[in-house]
């Protein structure tokens, strides 16, 4: 049934009652205004109008019965109609259930098969990596071997080459070394000869610092002193100055050995040497 065809059944229920009520309510107005205005009377017949009210109030109940009546018989064809959709939706789950049941066992058998195939393809691919690694299996042996021999023949020739290059290392390490101490026994004998000289023409004023002073000497390649700089001193300023006087007075200081010149030379003088 539509919504369009259904009845408007809570409108015109509230109608009906308002309806009766009404009536009701006019019937005992009625009879309330004949009790005050007749006298009483025994064996009165009803009047034309109480007759006229008691007729509509029967007609008021049977109305109300069949509006009851009807809404019931709208209740119970609802009811049916929602019992018969749900059969419907029942039978149609059901159908949908079976028809997935089907098509999962379908697919089920599909996939058995696909996994046989499978297996029986894996299992031909094992076979062929098994004989491919069995053959590289004699290769990599064979060339294990071979490769042993020629590390252990490349072993040989390193520890020969190895020997050859340690005697070689050991050869020139100490001609370094004695290079080495020859030019350091020439830069002490030249750093010596540089102080003589600064101490030949150096006068020396008293001083009570006992700790060591160290002068920069800046000079050129001709030996000439081009100035003189004391540092890390605590000597008296008369001692530092008369050094530093000292140190330009030596100029032009003694020729350096071959290849050790250096513009800068650092000295060490102690006060009251």
């Amino acid at each position: 049934m539509s919504e369009e065809s259904r009845p408007k059944i809570s409108h015109t229920r509230i109608t009906g009652g308002a309806w009766l009520g009404a009536v009701l309510v006019h019937a005992l107005i009625v009879v309330g205004l004949q009790f005050t205005t007749m006298p009483a009377q025994s064996n009165i017949a009803p009047s034309p109008t109480m007759e006229a009210v008691r007729i509509q109030a029967a007609d008021a109940r049977e109305l109300q019965r069949r509006r009851d009546a009807y809404q019931r018989a709208l209740r119970e064809a609802e009811a049916a109609r929602a019992e018969a959709e749900r059969l419907a939706a029942e039978k149609k789950r059901k159908q949908e259930e079976k028809r997935k049941a089907a098509a999962a066992e379908k697919k089920r058998k599909a996939a058995e098969k696909r996994k046989r195939e499978e297996e029986k393809r894996k299992a031909a691919e094992a076979e062929k990596k098994r004989k491919a690694e069995e053959k590289r299996r004699r290769e990599a042996e064979a060339k294990r071997k071979a490769a042993e021999a020629a590390a252990k023949k490349a072993k040989e020739e390193l520890e020969r080459a190895e020997k050859a290059a340690a005697e070689r290392k050991q050869k020139q390490r100490l001609a370094e070394q004695r290079e080495a101490e020859f030019r350091a026994r020439q830069m002490d004998a030249w750093r010596i000869a540089i102080k003589e000289r600064i101490e030949r023409v150096w006068i020396q004023p008293p001083t009570v610092s006992r700790k060591s002073c160290e002068v920069v000497v800046s000079q050129n390649e001709e030996g000439k002193v081009l100035s003189a700089k004391i540092r890390d001193c605590d000597a008296s300023e008369a001692w530092q100055e008369s050094l530093r006087s000292a140190v330009m007075r030596a100029s032009p200081l003694p020729e350096a050995p071959s290849d050790m010149f250096r513009s800068k030379v650092i000295m060490t003088f102690y006060p009251g040497e």
